[in-house]
């Protein structure tokens, strides 16, 4: 899992915002958001609030990094991570067929279970 820095840092270049245009939204110096990338302190949840809202991203973002992240952080299978992936820009009626068929099979794998016992 990347760090709250890291995190912050990824949001922050996304926007395609500087550290200085960030300060200057919040009203605080640049060299605190340097410190807070370097992961030298951690800001207040009222500052990590505000940073949230000025870059237009989920608070948890900072704490557990992108959705890519967390889906890394449990899916060890890197083959099943890569194919989730490339299911996400399918058509809704696609990752539904892809969603149903995974369900076919874990309802039939958990039927063989309880049925060997």
């Amino acid at each position: 899992m990347s760090s709250f820095g890291d995190n912050l840092k990824e949001a922050r270049t996304e926007k395609v915002v500087s550290q200085g245009q960030l300060a200057d939204m919040m009203g605080i110096h640049p060299i605190h958001i340097s410190r807070y990338e370097r992961n030298q302190t951690v800001p207040s949840i009222d500052v990590l609030k505000k940073m949230a809202d000025l870059l237009e991203v989920s608070t948890d973002i900072f704490v557990y990094g992108s959705q890519e992240e967390k889906a890394k952080g449990k899916i060890q299978d890197a083959e099943l991570l890569t194919m989730f992936t490339k299911a996400q820009p399918l058509s809704e009626e696609d990752r539904q067929s892809i969603k149903a068929m995974l369900k076919a099979f874990i309802f039939q794998r958990d039927l063989q279970k309880q049925l060997s016992l």
